[in-house]
């Protein structure tokens, strides 16, 4: 597969992730977890407009949410290109140093297969070590890290066309093992959103009687 296809799926499942927990999980105990996320979807953006000659005006993350206002980068075309598409290639950088130093290897990259990166990465999630708990930490945050929002997706469509042109085996295998970590991200969060349902439905109805 070219690495367009990589990247459409990332994108997509990027969005469904951000979608499902700004949409349903706003759950108080969640936020914290997924600050990391936010912080850096946000400084990514911030660090690309910089670089590419833009200026930013404002910047703010909170556990909830996270925004970045900025005048448009001087380079043309490629600025806000390389903005937008900016959280994902720190958040790469970001994994690749976590695991490196902390993980030792339990996001190993193998194979294109996206399965394959799937069957590793659950089989590595031990909770009862403090690299699992690091492991679910990268969970709860990889798709708000990656995932794009509506004005990223607007101006990252050019670079999304020209992957389609790229053949790279050792990118595909990057690419597949970040796929691979946003389906675990989507399953946590139904994991998530099944047992709140569930807790919910358990709870007694409370009635308020009056006097008539």
């Amino acid at each position: 597969m070219t690495i367009g296809i990589y990247i459409i799926i990332i994108l997509a499942l990027g969005y469904i992730s951000v979608y499902i927990r700004e949409r349903w999980l706003n759950l108080k105990w969640m936020m914290p977890l997924t600050w990391l996320g936010i912080f850096i979807h946000e400084s990514a953006h911030a660090l690309a407009c910089v670089i590419s000659g833009g200026q930013v005006t404002g910047f703010r993350v909170t556990s909830r949410e996270g925004y970045v206002t900025h005048y448009r980068p001087k380079v043309p075309v490629i600025g806000p290109m390389v903005t937008a598409i900016a959280p994902m290639i720190f958040g790469l950088i970001i994994m690749g140093i976590l695991n490196h130093f902390w993980l030792k290897t339990s996001l190993g990259i193998t194979s294109i297969n996206i399965w394959d990166n799937f069957v590793k990465v659950v089989s590595n999630l031990n909770p009862l070590t403090w690299s699992g708990w690091i492991l679910l930490i990268i969970f709860l945050n990889i798709g708000v890290m990656m995932g794009p929002s509506v004005e990223d997706l607007k101006n990252i469509w050019p670079l999304v066309l020209l992957s389609f042109f790229i053949h790279s085996e050792s990118l595909a295998k990057i690419l597949a093992l970040v796929i691979a970590l946003i389906i675990v991200n989507i399953l946590l969060f139904l994991l998530i959103l099944l047992v709140k349902y569930f807790l919910q439905r358990k709870r007694p109805n409370r009635q308020a009687y009056g006097n008539n």
